[in-house]
Parts: structure tokens; C-alpha cells; sequence
């Protein structure tokens, strides 16, 4: 039915496929320290240092700075 188109067909399906793979291994673990990872770390950071500020807490660690654009 496709003939000579057949190859390209069976590729373009098969890149599809190979990238919902690629997308399942990304989101299989979300949180980390690569640069697409959520900053988990970072975010529970920051919470615990604004619940203490709202306590009245003054001795308050410093806030997570990003390194090269990136929380960790």
C-alpha cells in the first residue's frame, strides 16, 4: 500500500515512539539535581525559611541562589 514510502513511515513512527520513551524517563523521577529536575531541596528551603520568618524566627538561614540559572 505505501511502498517505497514504507521506510519513511516505519521511522517517523518509530521517532515517536523512542521520544514517549524518552518523556516516560523524564518523569519517571522528577525530583533531583539535573538541570531539568524539580529543585525539591530548594523549594523546601524556602517554605521552611518563611514559615519561621512568619513564626518570628530572626535567625533565619540564607536563601538557595541559583547557580547558573538554576536552582538547587
Amino acid at each position: 500500500m505505501l511502498g517505497p514510502v514504507t521506510p519513511l513511515v516505519a521511522a517517523l513512527v518509530a521517532y515517536t515512539f523512542f521520544g514517549l520513551d524518552a518523556l516516560g524517563d523524564e518523569l519517571e523521577e522528577p525530583f533531583g539535581t539535573r538541570p531539568n529536575d524539580l529543585p525539591i531541596a530548594a523549594i523546601s528551603s524556602i517554605i521552611e525559611i518563611n514559615l519561621r520568618g512568619m513564626m518570628g524566627d530572626k535567625d533565619l538561614p540564607p536563601m538557595p541562589k541559583p547557580v547558573d540559572y538554576i536552582l538547587m
